[in-house]
């Protein structure tokens, strides 16, 4: 077998880090226009969003505020259809930095309000995204905004905003910015009985505060300006951006050069998308692949490149025991990303999962038992849709190919073992080391 062209395993490990990765035809597809062209038609989608009809499970169609689970199969079938794979993408990225949970808002309306809030912004201008989180109502909940009275201000959307979302831990701010910035964010409201959210003008704190050293009667609007405008946050949320793409540090030149197209376009993300999706740290080892999956792609990627949809619910808790359920982040931080996606339990998780996908694939009784190892591998490659593998998995797979039939001859044994052999080596490239990382 040929070793495959480089510019396919770019194309390849773009789509896995800026998407979900790629759907059959689209590296052949992209690598004929070339990496940048490939990149700009990710910055600038168009068309449709997504692909085919909605999901449908035990033959009804998803109902995301009314049944349990139905929340994160709708994402994930969002995931697997999206024909805008770096939007979707991001929207994801936006999820676990601006990181919402359900879990204690309690209204999985809120919730879908909140990932159109991040969809529709994803890639577009942060400071409009920040100021839309600001106001978004399961934000306002989750972080306590609302309800914040001048007689009693509530830090946490303050110290989240300052800590996480725009300037780093301990990064250019005091605890006195903290609670002057909470006085500012006093004044929303929100009635249990009607759901409304509002603002009421007499429960906001309108004196003068100090924040990093301006001084004003600043409005909640004035919080978010001053973050974004603070020399720290443009450093952080580059550096930030780019841990979402590649686990190699940027060096200090490329870390400037993000800033400076940062805040030349007054804060625009798709500049900073740009570089990193142009620069050669994405494919360096290309043959030796660094970036662990996060569940929620490795799961949507699996299904892209098998093409199939979301069809039954088990995998809102599969997705759950790899450690990534969405609209439920473990905490305001978000999850933890690469290598903690990786640990006994959730690689196990994923194992399994595999195996309930294509357990009913192949039968027994359905592969002669004149198959040749070599046709054995040439079918596992085209019925998981030839997915990169290593060296490693190569010279694995032979040697199964051969000793999981060696002296396979009575019919019983034809009839399960030849199709097992082929189980397993779809088993493998779906689920095995090289499919979990990109």
């Amino acid at each position: 077998m040929a070793p495959t062209p480089k510019a396919h395993l770019e194309i390849e490990r773009l789509l896995w880090r800026a998407g979900f990765g790629p759907r059959p035809g689209d590296v052949r597809r992209l690598a004929a226009k070339g990496r940048r062209a490939a990149v700009e038609e990710l910055l600038r989608p168009r068309g449709p969003q997504y692909a085919g009809p909605a999901a449908t499970v035990e033959g009804a169609p998803l109902d995301p505020q009314n049944v349990y689970s139905h929340d994160v199969l709708w994402w994930l079938d969002r995931c697997v259809r999206t024909r805008q794979p770096l939007a979707e993408r991001m929207t994801l990225n936006w999820h676990d930095h601006f990181a919402t949970s359900n879990q204690k808002v309690g209204d999985t309306k809120l919730m879908l309000q909140h990932y159109f809030v991040l969809r529709s912004n994803a890639l577009g201008n942060f400071r409009t995204m920040c100021k839309r989180i600001l106001h978004d109502g399961a934000m306002q909940l989750f972080l306590d905004l609302a309800g914040s009275d001048k007689n009693s201000p509530n830090e946490n959307f303050a110290r989240e905003l300052f800590e996480l979302f725009a300037l780093g831990v301990n990064n250019g701010y005091t605890e006195k910015d903290i609670r002057e910035a909470a006085r500012a964010l006093t004044g929303f409201t929100f009635d249990y009985e009607t759901k409304a959210f509002g603002f009421d003008p007499e429960r906001h704190d309108t004196g003068f505060k100090r924040v990093f050293g301006r001084r004003g009667r600043f409005s909640p609007d004035d919080i978010v300006d001053l973050a974004i405008e603070h020399p720290k946050h443009a450093p952080y949320l580059c550096r930030k951006l780019w841990g979402y793409f590649t686990p190699r540090p940027p060096s200090r030149a490329t870390l400037n050069e993000m800033v400076r197209a940062y805040k030349g376009s007054k804060y625009q993300i798709k500049p900073v998308l740009r570089i990193i999706l142009n620069h050669p740290t994405l494919y360096a080892d290309l043959d030796a692949p660094d970036q662990v999956k996060p569940p929620v792609v490795y799961v949507a990627g699996m299904l892209r490149r098998l093409n199939r949809g979301v069809t039954y619910d088990a995998w809102s808790y599969q997705l759950d025991e790899m450690g990534q359920r969405p609209f439920y982040p473990p905490n305001v931080a978000g999850w933890e990303m690469d290598d903690a996606w990786l640990t006994p339990a959730t690689i196990r998780a994923r194992f399994e999962a595999v195996g309930n996908l294509i357990r009913k694939d192949i039968k027994d009784g359905s592969i002669e038992g004149t198959e040749t190892p070599a046709q054995a591998i040439s079918s596992a490659l085209a019925g998981t849709g030839r997915p990169l593998h290593s060296k490693r998995t190569k010279v694995a797979m032979q040697r199964y190919a051969v000793s999981s039939v060696a002296g396979r001859s009575d019919d019983w044994e034809v009839e399960h073992y030849f199709p097992e052999r082929q189980r397993v080596l779809r088993h493998l490239l779906l689920a095995g080391p090289d499919a979990q990382v990109c």
